[in-house]
């Protein structure tokens, strides 16, 4: 049976958000699609997903992969992966992002751009494919119970998993003492419509949801990799989502 595996390494929840959203897509026009990812949260929103999320350590991927065998591997990380490995399959399609140190892509069927990229990003991506909106989980996909705490309208959230530091910054923005910090319940679109005001850092999922938001304060932090400077000023403008596209497109390449 023909499957794909949707690689997305990091200790976060960013790339394993992305990809979740894109496996889910794929399942629902009944493709076999499985994440790999070695991030802490991998077992919890298997379970909450009920989507397949294997365990994979960066120095076992291209191992693991060539053991099982998918048809189709997407790469949601760095051209070359997380720490340099390579992993390999039939048709690879790779996931790219705004970055403060764009690495030029080669060896790859399909680049998939999950949001605008600066031109030299660009140049160095060739014939790329470009997302008419960002990649999303839909609100309510994953019918996580909201606590009752949160389960109730007018809420200023600080949605932040960073630095104590950085969630301490955000909440100085919120007005006491209506200011709610919740850096466990996920998924966090299952609760922003009913939000006053969220408060954030400009990562890429947050970024996403909140598009076409009015009441969104978002401040860019600095990241090693991430540009989050660059995806304040140069986000999408647009709310569509571009999660149906990425799919189709991976799906594209099943034999």
């Amino acid at each position: 049976m023909s499957w794909i595996a949707y690689y997305a390494p990091g200790s976060g929840l960013g790339h394993l958000n992305r990809g979740l959203a894109v496996c889910l897509a794929l399942r629902d026009l009944g493709h076999d699609a499985r994440l790999l990812s070695n991030s802490r949260f991998a077992g919890r929103l298997a379970c909450l997903a009920r989507c397949p999320i294997v365990g994979v350590a960066p120095e076992l991927a291209a191992a693991y992969v060539l053991e099982a065998r998918p048809d189709v591997l997407v790469m949601d990380t760095f051209p070359h992966g997380l720490r340099g490995e390579r992993p390999q399959a039939p048709a690879m399609v790779h996931i790219a992002r705004r970055l403060q140190h764009p690495l030029p892509v080669f060896g790859y069927d399909a680049v998939i751009q999950a949001e605008p990229l600066s031109p030299d990003h660009e140049a160095l991506l060739g014939a790329a494919i470009r997302l008419p909106g960002p990649i999303r989980l839909p609100p309510g996909r994953i019918p996580t119970p909201v606590p009752p705490e949160l389960d109730r309208d007018g809420l200023h959230l600080v949605v932040h998993s960073g630095p104590a530091g950085e969630v301490n910054q955000l909440t100085t923005l919120a007005p006491e003492p209506r200011a709610v910090i919740n850096l466990d319940y996920y998924p966090v679109c299952n609760i922003l419509h009913r939000a006053a005001h969220v408060y954030s850092g400009a990562g890429y999922n947050i970024m996403a949801e909140m598009l076409g938001r009015p009441n969104h304060t978002a401040i860019p932090f600095p990241r090693h990799y991430d540009d989050q400077a660059a995806r304040l000023r140069n986000f999408f403008t647009a709310p569509a989502d571009g999660t149906p596209l990425a799919a189709r497109t991976i799906a594209s390449f099943l034999p």
